[in-house]
């Protein structure tokens, strides 16, 4: 059975701060002179991934003691187990380690709840600018800077030419190059992390196409952000992803956007 839309919103502000937390040991990291590891799969690493999983992983057994965490910076917990889990926090310590590592500013702390396979809370929170997008189930999308009051968010309903594109600034290939010629007039935007979703989900994208390689942790806050804001990310058959379904915890390509009537796929 799921949280009622009050449990949900309730949870907002205890995991906003979590966050900004998280946020606060980030930058401590980011004023120094941090070293980067590299993990198996050759994605970078750094002191501030941890310290920032070590807070939300403390502050949310202490916030829902019930509740299972997955971290990208956690222990790896088996498909045998997870699969159990009909409600569990999914998060991203530091989404966005290569642009944390460039020093460009555009990383994030993604927090997710997820209640069989449905992200129904999601914060995404970007240190650097103290800024947090944050929603939950029937509730609405918000963005708040700073201290000042939150304010309602909205998709672009209507993608009108040139199509506003949001791209990765560290991620791009050949499919993703093929697809931009089929879509005709576009501007890019660049950023970097689960910003790029955001951009959609405040109506300053249309389009958030991602054709490379991503996780579970890195779409499920945005993607509930983004549906609360009256978009979608979908897979390239134009269905909602979905969340601890399979052993593998690697997303297939998909696309965040907010004009619910043009087939995004048509173009692939």
């Amino acid at each position: 059975m799921r949280m009622d839309r009050e449990r949900l919103k309730e949870l907002e502000q205890p995991v906003i701060a979590l966050a900004r937390l998280a946020g606060e040991r980030i930058l401590e990291v980011y004023e120094t002179a941090f070293e980067v590891s590299e993990k198996k799969d050759h994605s970078p690493v750094t002191e501030a991934d941890f310290v920032a999983h070590d807070v939300i992983n403390e502050g949310l057994r202490n916030l829902t003691p019930k509740i299972p965490i997955l971290s990208e910076e956690g222990k790896f917990i088996d498909f045998k187990e997870r699969r159990q889990w009909t409600r569990f926090w999914l998060i991203d310590p530091l989404d966005g380690t290569r642009e944390f590592v460039k020093r460009n500013d555009e990383f994030a702390v993604n927090i997710a709840l997820v209640e069989e396979h449905v992200p129904v809370l999601g914060i995404v929170y970007a240190p650097v600018r103290d800024t947090v997008y944050f929603a939950s189930h029937r509730n609405g999308a918000y963005k708040q800077k700073k201290n000042a009051e939150a304010k309602s968010i909205k998709v672009s309903e209507t993608a009108d030419q040139p199509i506003r594109v949001a791209g990765s600034r560290s991620h791009s290939n050949k499919k993703l190059e093929l697809y931009l010629e089929q879509l005709g007039a576009h501007s890019m935007l660049t950023l970097g992390s689960a910003l790029k979703a955001c951009l959609v989900a405040e109506g300053k994208a249309d389009l958030y196409p991602r054709f490379g390689p991503t996780s579970e942790w890195d779409t499920a806050a945005p993607q509930c952000i983004l549906e609360e804001a009256g978009g979608a990310l979908t897979d390239i058959e134009m269905q909602p992803l979905q969340y601890n379904t399979r052993e593998s915890l690697t997303n297939p390509s998909f696309f965040a956007f907010g004009d619910k009537n043009k087939n995004w796929a048509h173009y692939l």
